[in-house]
């Protein structure tokens, strides 16, 4: 389960903490999804209902932004070709097989040369697939649109970096990714807690109208998967488990004071994307969280269904005094493609996703 809350006041917050960093973006272009994140690094993807093939392209911003093409076709263990409009393209893109390394075959290119030409024969065009019929392949209208929106978000309009219509523009005029990195202060490491049990308990006991009104009343099997974590040696981190469905559990989050564990406040986090009023949303109920006190970061994974095609994901680091948003990436539509490969919205210069 999902839920946010609204707070216009925040909508500043994320981009006053990056002077110089851009406010992410994430919309539809007819069939074809856009999503820039802070850094402005992009993402565009088909975004049509159908299972059968995913198209994803990722540039990162800046003169030398890395690139990436990936075609994905459900319907075969093996590529087939690459037919537009029906008729089918000798394609220079490399292929692969559907492996313990990918969930389906098709193909894919790092080459921005490579994927200027193939973009160039698309230009036109209205289908794309990954088989002879014509069936299983995606429409393509709204993609030249989403690519030019690329362009400009990146500044290559009329350059060599140009994903359509490449100019005489040279590389090293396109503006550079942001790359300014916070520095992050080192915490102490946190005393374990003495007596988790207790803290859940009295939070339970002092939260109860709070938890009722936000419609957390967990049965005793739920309640069992509750937890706390200590976040420095004042204060610990008390995770309410609400609900338990059947692939994840969502829990409403506290801030206690070990000593005064009674006096504990709801946690409400920001996500940096607008609802359609254009105001922040905070999430305020934690999809399958965990908090790692060791390196002081809490994370947060919702998937829309069990495939995993969908959802939002969220790391915050504790600072010592509030929780400062390190990545965010969020799917909102549930189009097939492999589990959790969800855009990049939000990612803090300097924060290391994978170790």
């Amino acid at each position: 389960m999902m839920r946010w809350k609204v707070y216009p006041l925040l909508a500043g917050m994320f981009f006053s903490t990056l002077s110089g960093a851009s406010e992410p973006v994430q919309r539809l272009f007819e069939q074809w999804q856009v999503t820039c994140n802070n850094l402005n690094d992009c993402d565009v993807r088909n975004a049509n209902p159908d299972e059968d093939i995913r198209i994803i392209l990722t540039y990162q911003a800046g003169p030398k932004g890395a690139i990436a093409l990936d075609m994905a076709g459900y319907d075969s263990d093996t590529p087939e070709g690459i037919w537009v409009d029906g008729k089918r393209w000798q394609t220079t893109l490399a292929s692969h097989r559907a492996d313990s390394h990918h969930d389906a075959a098709g193909y894919s290119s790092n080459s921005l040369v490579q994927i200027q030409a193939f973009l160039q024969l698309l230009t036109n065009a209205s289908t794309l697939s990954l088989s002879q019929d014509s069936d299983e392949g995606t429409s393509l209208a709204g993609l030249m649109g989403a690519l030019n929106f690329i362009d400009e978000r990146q500044g290559r309009l009329h350059n060599r970096t140009a994903l359509i219509v490449p100019g005489e523009g040279s590389a090293n005029d396109v503006p550079h990714r942001y790359a300014v990195e916070p520095r992050f202060i080192v915490q102490a490491k946190p005393s374990p807690l003495k007596d988790p049990n207790h803290l859940i308990e009295t939070v339970l006991n002092s939260q109860a109208r709070l938890l009722t009104d936000q419609e957390c009343t967990p049965e005793d099997e739920t309640l069992q998967k509750s937890n706390a974590k200590p976040l420095d040696n004042q204060h610990a981190l008390v995770m309410i488990n609400c609900v338990s469905g059947a692939y994840q559990s969502s829990s409403i989050l506290f801030v206690v004071p070990k000593n005064h564990p009674e006096r504990g406040k709801m946690l409400d986090l920001p996500i940096p994307l607008r609802n359609n009023q254009g105001d922040v949303q905070t999430v305020s109920w934690f999809t399958d969280p965990h908090y790692d006190p060791q390196r002081g970061l809490l994370y947060h994974t919702a998937r829309g269904r069990g495939l995993a095609d969908c959802g939002e994901s969220a790391v915050w680091r504790f600072n010592g005094k509030n929780f400062e948003l390190m990545s965010y990436h969020n799917q909102p539509t549930c189009d097939g493609g492999e589990p959790g490969n969800w855009p990049s919205v939000w990612l803090m210069p300097g924060f290391k996703e994978t170790e």
